[in-house]
């Protein structure tokens, strides 16, 4: 139980740069010795390596990399992670900043492999901060918005990272954008107070920072003796150096300078406990030479050297050749994934072509087949047709009539079966046949975009594409563009063949017969729909029908008054859709009994009715 509270704690803890010390370092290493799963004592040195980064930073080395390595040996990637995480950031702590920021971006790069979203948000912190000591705040400010979209992202803004990211992102905007600072510090404030979380006392002083800057000397003393409260009960030597170096420069302003000494020596004092070197030590020596420029310049020259040698050390040439070594192999990492990304999604491209040429070959085949069955259909019906005039002439006179009535009636079938698989047929290859033209127009128009694209492109590798062989390259599109353009050429040529089928489908046998009107109606009505609907993507209409159950049987030619009913109601949709456009558009001019913004739906209605 007291391994899985510690893991908890540890989730609760590590994940960014300040949290209270929840249990001491000896209840760590005690259960830490009795710990018997290895990925608990992982997270039991994280966390003791963690609680030593403000006190004794080569303790915490030692443990992140007892962590680092017990996690390799058994193969938790996890804990791995974390471990090189708080290596990092005890690194940056004691002045290392090329090596803290290797590991941060080792651990960014695995983190996003493996998808681990926490780890991610920990290691984009760390390197922000660490550009953030190196004064890039464009760059820091980039990793702090990219943690805190992916914090929005996973829902955790309701805890400790979400809340102190806030507060990194207002930090870049100190030097040049006080308004965005004070923004983005109170935007923080509000999510502690929000969560119940314990306020950081660094947010306190950064508060009172923004109203020293603005002259508002009430108010930044008051932020600033809040800050003191809320590090009462913390260890943390950082923000102890921050607040009291930030007190000695208040005191300073207001002409107080014996109690701005006193704070100015806490304030190094508390960046000396840190580790030899880091930047505060820099900050506090800085301001120390100030103060006694005037009244003692040994002191003053003392104080000089001491944040002169602290700043050599930290931010001296080879620190900073190896930190723009270690910044361009990242960026290199970077390109080289976004150059994988494009030639993946170029392959997609490749793939969903072959797929629409495979699908047009597919239909080429099944529309051949179906040709040739008609064809065969075709002569056999000749054939019999033959064979039966043929035994017609045989018969004797006195049956010749009945003979020639039945052949016809027979032939009137056929025929009339004949239309209705024609038209079966071109429904179902209308639709698909209409795709492969309309992507084949579309396939010649990409085609042009391309090649105007390669035509503006650079020839040299400079953001622009290297073409080594450019008349090979448009000799390629060339033939593309020409492919593309015989399959429209004959796929339009397929489609009017369809047009012709239907055409010879809906031919009229001349023959009246008694016929449904109520459902020959409601046919012609659907196909109307639909028939709009396959030429028309956004048409859309309601349609309902009345028809009157007594309607007796008429006799009628169905295929003439089918002709008619299709051009009706094919007006009536084609008119309530345009007075639909015309109100979306607000060109229609409404009558005095409807509202100008009423919602006017589409609708045709149909109904039969039996009168005198």
């Amino acid at each position: 139980m007291k391994i899985l509270i510690l893991i908890f704690l540890f989730t609760l803890t590590c994940s960014f740069d300040f949290a209270q010390s929840l249990l001491d370092i000896d209840s760590l290493k005690h259960e830490l010795a009795i710990a018997k799963q290895d990925t608990s004592r992982v997270q039991l040195l994280v966390l003791i390596s963690y609680n030593y980064r403000t006190g004794n930073v080569d303790s915490s080395l030692y443990y992140g990399q007892k962590a680092m390595d017990l996690a390799s040996k058994i193969d938790f990637l996890n804990g791995k992670i974390q471990a090189m995480n708080r290596i990092a950031l005890s690194y940056r702590i004691s002045g290392n900043l090329s090596k803290a920021l290797e590991l941060s971006f080792r651990s960014l790069q695995i983190a996003e492999n493996h998808l681990f979203e926490e780890e991610v948000i920990e290691a984009l912190t760390n390197i922000g901060s660490l550009y953030s000591e190196l004064g890039d705040y464009s760059k820091a400010l980039n990793y702090f918005k990219k943690a805190e979209s992916i914090i929005e992202k996973t829902n955790r803004t309701a805890n400790v990272g979400y809340c102190f990211n806030l507060m990194n992102i207002g930090n870049q905007f100190v030097t040049n954008h006080l308004d965005s600072a004070e923004y983005y510090f109170q935007k923080s404030l509000q999510a502690y107070q929000k969560n119940k979380i314990r306020v950081h006392p660094g947010l306190y002083e950064k508060l009172g920072n923004v109203q020293f800057k603005i002259g508002n000397m009430p108010l930044a003393l008051s932020y600033y003796e809040k800050s003191i409260q809320a590090l009462n009960k913390t260890n943390n030597h950082h923000y102890s150096s921050d607040i009291f170096l930030a007190l000695s420069k208040y005191y300073y302003k207001v002409n107080q300078p014996d109690s701005c000494l006193y704070y100015a020596q806490k304030a190094l004092d508390e960046a000396q406990l840190i580790s030899s070197k880091n930047k505060r030590i820099i900050w506090a020596a800085t301001h120390l030479s100030n103060i006694y420029e005037k009244t003692n310049t040994d002191e003053a020259f003392r104080y000089y050297k001491i944040a002169v040698e602290t700043k050599d050390s930290i931010y001296g040439s080879s620190s900073l050749e190896a930190i723009q070594t270690i910044v361009l192999q990242e960026e290199e990492r970077k390109k080289e994934i976004e150059d994988n990304h494009i030639k993946y999604q170029n392959q997609l491209k490749q793939y969903g072509l072959l797929a629409g040429l495979a699908f047009f070959l597919i239909i080429s085949i099944i529309f051949y087949r179906n040709n040739q069955n008609e064809k065969k259909a075709k002569q056999i019906l000749q054939e019999k047709n033959e064979e039966i005039n043929q035994k017609s002439k045989l018969l004797e006179n006195s049956l010749e009539t009945l003979k020639s009535t039945q052949a016809q009636l027979i032939q009137s079938e056929k025929l009339a079966s004949l239309g209705e698989l024609t038209a079966g047929i071109a429904h179902e290859i209308q639709n698909p046949l209409n795709f492969v033209n309309n992507f084949s127009e579309l396939s010649v128009d990409l085609v042009k975009d391309l090649k105007e694209e390669i035509e503006k492109s650079p020839l040299t590798p400079k953001g622009g594409i290297i073409i080594e062989d450019k008349a090979y390259f448009d000799e390629l599109f060339d033939d593309l563009s020409q492919n593309q353009e015989k399959i429209n050429h004959h796929g339009k040529r397929a489609s009017s063949i369809v047009k012709g089928m239907l055409e010879h489908s809906r031919a009229s046998t001349g023959v009246r017969e008694l016929t449904d009107i109520n459902k020959l109606a409601d046919e012609y009505l659907r196909l109307s729909y639909h028939g709009l609907r396959a030429k028309d993507n956004s048409f859309n209409a309601d349609f309902s029908t009345d028809f009157d159950e007594n309607l007796p049987k008429i006799e009628v030619i169905p295929q003439d008054i089918g002709r008619v009913l299709l051009n009706l109601i094919n007006n009536a949709f084609y008119a309530v859709n345009e007075r639909a456009h015309q109100i979306r558009s607000g060109n229609f001019q409404s009558s005095p009994n409807v509202a100008a913004s009423e919602t006017y739906t589409p609708s045709v209605f149909v109904s039969t009715e039996q009168i005198d």
